[in-house]
């Protein structure tokens, strides 16, 4: 049986790039993976292709590795929802496939199982081998696709008005409101005092 290969990339070599860029093997980026083969296939040749996560955890990196959607250009879009989902779509069109890890189809897959509904304890933590050798031949049943048509485009097309922030002075865009999330108790950070300096007698 030869090597897997998926959206174009070997197995072996998406592994690598996996733990070079998300910093382990990761079991979600593999199904990741496999999920947006699975999308890209039915969506057919896609130029303007946006991808939008249903999670925050995992997916959003294999959407980064294996297309030239990214968090910094904006094609890649992520909903925090919790969910094993994802969807490519045509942002012209805004045509896309809808796919997403049926948990039904888990029962004769007992190490992905396991690891979807993190029912294994916490010291007993299963082998990557094992798990993608099974993620492999689970895939297909697993992974269920629709085709979807986005109610809007989620990437900002229009340029997003600016100004300074009353209370710090920083840019922000004024959408948000008449000063910056920071300044209106939405700050994730507070400044500590300066440490003085030891001096010399």
């Amino acid at each position: 049986m030869s090597d897997p290969v998926i959206c174009g990339v070997d197995f072996d070599d998406f592994v690598i790039s996996m733990e070079e860029f998300h910093g382990y093997r990761s079991p979600g980026i593999l199904f990741g993976g496999l999920m947006i083969e699975a999308s890209l296939h039915e969506l057919g040749d896609t130029p303007y292709l946006n991808v939008v996560t249903e999670t925050v955890v995992c997916l959003p990196d294999a959407v980064q590795l294996l297309t030239p959607c990214t968090i910094g250009n904006g094609f890649l879009q992520m909903i925090d929802w919790g969910k094993f989902a994802l969807t490519c779509y045509d942002r012209l069109s805004l045509s896309g496939v809808r796919v997403w890890l049926n948990p039904d189809a888990l029962g004769g897959y007992p190490l992905v199982r396991q690891w979807f509904e993190r029912s294994s304890h916490k010291k007993e933590k299963i082998l990557f081998e094992a798990l993608a050798a099974e993620i492999l031949v689970a895939a297909k049943e697993a992974i269920s696709q629709r085709p979807v048509h986005l109610h809007r485009s989620l990437k900002e097309s229009q340029s997003v008005p600016t100004g300074r922030c009353p209370g710090c002075g920083e840019s922000y865009p004024l959408h948000l409101g008449p000063a910056c999330p920071a300044c209106g108790d939405q700050a994730y950070y507070f400044y500590q005092a300066p440490t003085k300096q030891a001096t010399r007698d």
